[in-house]
């Protein structure tokens, strides 16, 4: 990836992790067989520089993976519009890496708890939580192995975030 231009907006690489950790869906875009970009909205979890996903068993996303691997993956964390000031209060992140299918069980299993831990952690081991995890027969799940990563928010901060 290219450096920012505008390096007044950079965020650590903390801090873009952060983004993309705390966010609640992104952008996952891949490259059709044409060469046209394809974005498609998708919720993510991430785990250390993994992010986790899952999708049905077929569809133009799929078929782009398949074909190459190589994928971004951009997440805004908020964006406030002050229109009295011109200006949007905004912290995003964008990942590129390598997207693999998960096919051993165990990993399979654990990348879904991952996404429900983020999304409903206080559901966790109930009935509904079971019976959500008897369907992953049903999916596919993938995961993005971030090689690199950039943040930006209004002067390199993010809001309400310390340090």
């Amino acid at each position: 990836m290219r450096e920012l231009c505008r390096v007044d907006r950079k965020l650590s690489e903390e801090d873009a992790l952060y983004v993309l950790a705390q966010a609640s869906h992104g952008t996952l875009c891949t490259i059709n067989e044409d060469g046209w970009p394809y974005g498609v909205p998708m919720a993510s979890a991430l785990k250390g520089r993994t992010l986790y996903f899952h999708t049905a068993k077929r569809g133009q996303k799929l078929e782009n993976l398949r074909r190459c691997e190589k994928a971004s993956y951009t997440a805004v964390l908020y964006a406030d519009n002050v229109p009295q000031r011109f200006e949007m209060i905004f912290a995003s992140a964008i990942a590129q890496g390598r997207v693999r299918e998960i096919t051993e069980e165990a990993e399979r299993l654990e990348a879904m708890r991952i996404i429900c831990e983020k999304y409903s952690a206080e559901y966790l081991d109930t009935e509904n939580y079971h019976r959500t995890m008897k369907g992953m027969p049903a999916l596919v799940m993938l995961a993005m192995d971030i090689d690199e990563v950039r943040g930006k928010a209004n002067k390199g901060k993010l809001k309400g975030r310390e340090g």
